[in-house]
């Protein structure tokens, strides 16, 4: 998974229009208005579910962030660096639809329902990758998201997806994604692996001269020559072509790749580094059988790759903008620049605080939406 958003969309982004939130505002950004209680509620959605925020840290850590403490110094509370992080996303997301509507593009509902198949696909690899700290991954840890946080996600990726369309002039139309599919039957079959990890080289001769006489992977798995990180029973995973190369390395993919199903390849040494230094791991690897996947469970894949090719162009776009965009905040939400974002507000002296022992580190905190006391 290459990109995963950091960004949350606010739920009404407007200029005066009829209908929209006319309240004290928190922001405005190139005329966009970023209301208070919209970005209250968006605190909500998130401090109010523990998952929420276990799915913004994966995604934080899959970007090589961290995400900001949440809960202020005080109860029913937020903390400034937590604000300053939802408030900057809140900021970009209005960049991104300003730059749309510049280019008369809008977000379609279809738009969002892709976008939102595509979140769920990158937060459950990003998952599987970085681990999850709430013991949540795949589609349990989708499945557990507040429906009002999960919208609003989907909602945050189709602009960024749409405007990655725009200015890297890629189309993933289902037309045009299904025609990349056909074109490229190899890229999208998979894999599907046998394979022994021995203790030596010697060790993984012996296993492969066994198994090329007729012995199977499940039995030689049981060698006492294996090593014990091998799969169980042998039976390694349905892989795409390009994870060979990246697990495996050039060499011993080349040798896998080759493979009709049922083949067994020479014994291969890859290269590895462990805590000891540079190592040689050898393995005994065969293939399964190939599998084509279907079409269906490989569009969102196909789609984030193709826009993904793109990532280059939406970045210059989006450095043009910040650099150009007017942008002014509510002081009490901290500060705006176009090198940093938002930086939460200063700290008062501890001879402003009515107590001084709280905790300085984490800043005076935001109201949350259910309490109106001072934290």
């Amino acid at each position: 998974m290459k990109r995963l958003l950091a960004l949350v969309v606010l739920g009404a982004l407007c200029a005066g229009a009829a209908g929209c939130d006319l309240g004290p505002t928190a922001a405005t950004v190139n005329g966009l208005t970023i209301s208070q209680s919209s970005l209250q509620d968006q605190l909500s959605a998130i401090t109010g579910s523990s998952v929420a925020q276990c799915a913004l840290s994966i995604e934080e850590s899959q970007s090589g962030g961290t995400l900001p403490p949440v809960g202020g110094t005080g109860d029913a509370t937020v903390s400034t660096q937590f604000t300053a992080f939802e408030l900057n996303g809140l900021i970009e997301q209005s960049l991104e639809q300003w730059s749309l509507a510049r280019h008369h593009v809008e977000v379609t509902s279809s738009d969002v329902a892709t976008a939102r198949q595509d979140y769920a696909s990158q937060l459950e690899a990003a998952a599987a990758q970085t681990g999850s700290p709430c013991d949540l991954t795949g589609a349990s840890l989708v499945g557990a998201l507040p429906k009002k946080f999960l919208d609003r996600q989907a909602l945050s990726l189709a602009y960024q997806e749409k405007l990655e369309e725009v200015v890297g002039h890629v189309d993933v139309s289902p037309a045009a994604l299904r025609a990349y599919y056909d074109a490229h039957l190899t890229d999208v079959t998979q894999l599907c692996l046998n394979l022994i990890i021995a203790t030596d080289q010697a060790s993984a001769q012996a296993i492969h001269d066994k198994i090329a006489a007729g012995t199977s992977f499940a039995t030689a798995s049981q060698d006492p020559g294996v090593n014990s990180n091998s799969p169980a029973g042998g039976q390694g995973p349905c892989v795409y072509p390009s994870d060979v190369v990246a697990q495996l390395g050039p060499a011993a993919a080349t040798a896998v790749e080759g493979l009709g199903d049922g083949q067994l390849a020479p014994p291969q040494g890859i290269p590895v580094q462990s805590s000891t230094g540079a190592t040689t791991v050898w393995v005994v690897i065969g293939v399964r059988q190939h599998h084509l996947v279907p079409f269906a469970t490989a569009e969102s894949g196909l789609r984030q790759g193709l826009l993904g090719m793109g990532g280059a162009k939406l970045t210059a776009a989006l450095t043009s903008v910040v650099r150009s965009a007017r942008v002014s905040l509510d002081p009490r939400y901290g500060t705006w620049s176009p090198g940093h974002g938002v930086a939460p507000p200063t700290s008062p002296k501890p001879a402003f605080l009515l107590n001084p022992a709280v905790d300085q580190t984490s800043g005076p905190s935001i109201l949350g939406p259910s309490s109106q006391s001072t934290g």
